[in-house]
């Protein structure tokens, strides 16, 4: 799985390697015997610049999963179920402080839950099981414990345990259950100085940004071959394709934002960042100093990340916009020429018709006087010809300028017309139209009484009344 870490605290310096050893265990855990770390990777990984504060960036490893174990009947990823929702009990798992699975889906009365576990009523919305999608969101609670609801994980954190709650929806259960796989190894990994929280709350966020950044994966090869076939060819079905992409990628960033809006709240709020260090009740003190810059550095570093899955979903869904909009500039063109073709159709229809009418008139049984004349039958061929020829040559006029005036006309000219490109009529029809409203404008001028009140106005020296 892919990790990002953008830590802003001061420029790179040899001792900050012991740092990062210290407060992210689960990172150098994972990374101390792979060949990267062997060949200096951390260290090619590593930027700085100055004074800058960015000194790590876009660091990326690739944790091995033993598909053995999993598979094994054992592991908590078989053992985990859907369950039927209910409204009396919740159901969760929990993990102690060494990572050790204590229980398995254990049912909990709802009020005992609460009482135990210093909740409220309305705080179970946020973790009950159900199937109904909730807006993420991470709360803490009297500095008790951290509840955390981010797509498919709902779960309270602790200082020394963690409880995952089940599921009821099938294809749910398998994602959880890998989750809970991963949360247990994680936690029974030595934990160095990061506490506990700081631990589970790491690998949920992990979990979270690896099932974002697969989800985007795919959206990202589905659309892009529906984009790169629509470049060759505009196909109803590529289209019907699309839109059905379109809408799931519109759903997925919309949620992308809503969780790095959760981040970006938590961040910004240093009163909550202060109370996720939770602390035993026998040895918490309040004027006890707390120090959260791991938990900020942590939640910077998948903030960034959840940022650029937004970013780059963004740009996706504009490339889709900008695809829909030049298809329909495409179809609109294949449109207006399919209505240009029926018009020329319909010309050529016209001219036919206004040519076989005097044909039609010299037909009919009736005397019209050169029956007799040996030019009779040529003088009307040919006069129907011209005939048909001038009504389709002035149809054609006519359509040529209404093709120029639906290009050229984008709004109202301000220019004036010259009097010397118009014929004598409408010259003519211009001088009456200007004359005409001269004569209707009357300048109205104020009587005596109007005078004295204007002037009084403009003084003020009496009010108007």
């Amino acid at each position: 799985m892919s990790l990002v870490y953008s830590l802003r605290r001061a420029p790179l310096q040899a001792q900050h390697l012991s740092h990062i050893r210290n407060s992210f265990p689960l990172i150098t855990s994972s990374i101390k015997h792979s060949t990267i770390w062997k060949q200096g990777g951390p260290l090619a990984n590593l930027r700085y610049s100055g004074n800058t504060k960015v000194f790590i960036s876009h660091y990326s490893t690739t944790q091995s999963t033993d598909f053995n174990r999993i598979n094994d009947e054992s592991t908590i990823y078989n053992r985990v179920k859907p369950i039927t929702p209910n409204d009396q009990y919740v159901s969760c798992t929990t993990f102690d402080s060494k990572g050790n699975i204590t229980t398995v889906s254990k049912k909990y009365p709802k009020m005992d839950f609460l009482q135990q576990n210093d909740l409220f009523p309305r705080d179970l919305r946020k973790i009950d099981t159900s199937a109904v999608d909730v807006i993420p969101s991470i709360m803490v609670r009297k500095k008790n414990c951290i509840l955390v609801n981010l797509l498919h994980i709902k779960a309270i954190i602790k200082h020394d345990r963690v409880m995952v709650f089940d599921t009821s929806t099938p294809s749910v259960a398998s994602k959880l259950g890998l989750f809970m796989y991963d949360l247990e190894m994680k936690l029974k990994l030595p934990a160095g100085n990061m506490k506990y929280e700081f631990r589970a709350l790491e690998c949920i966020l992990i979990s979270v940004m690896s099932f974002l950044e697969a989800e985007l994966r795919r959206h990202t090869q589905i659309c892009g071959l529906i984009l790169s076939e629509l470049e060759d060819q505009v196909d109803r079905n590529k289209l019907q394709d699309l839109l059905i992409k379109s809408k799931k990628l519109s759903s997925f960033h919309q949620r992308a934002v809503l969780i790095r809006d959760v981040l970006e709240d938590l961040l910004d709020n240093d009163e909550d960042l202060r109370d996720m260090c939770l602390i035993d009740s026998s040895t918490r003190s309040s004027h006890e100093p707390v120090d959260f810059t791991d938990l900020e550095m942590i939640l910077e570093s998948y903030y960034n990340q959840c940022d650029e899955f937004v970013q780059q979903a963004g740009s996706l869904m504009s490339d889709i916009k900008t695809t829909e909009e030049i298809i329909n500039i495409i179809l609109d063109a294949n449109r207006n020429s399919l209505m240009l073709f029926e018009l020329k159709v319909t010309i050529y229809t016209l001219g036919f018709t206004v040519a076989t009418l005097l044909p039609a008139f010299y037909g009919m049984n009736l005397k019209n006087y050169i029956e007799e004349s040996s030019y009779g039958f040529w003088a009307v061929v040919i006069a129907s010809v011209i005939q048909g020829v001038l009504i389709t040559n002035y149809s054609f006029r006519k359509l040529g300028k209404v093709q120029k005036l639906a290009m050229m006309n984008h709004g109202p000219s301000s220019k004036a017309i010259p009097m010397n490109n118009l014929s004598l009529i409408d010259r003519l029809k211009w001088r009456s139209r200007w004359m005409y409203f001269h004569r209707r404008k009357k300048l109205h001028y104020p009587t005596s009484r109007e005078k004295d009140v204007i002037w009084r106005m403009i003084n003020d020296d009496k009010p108007l009344k």
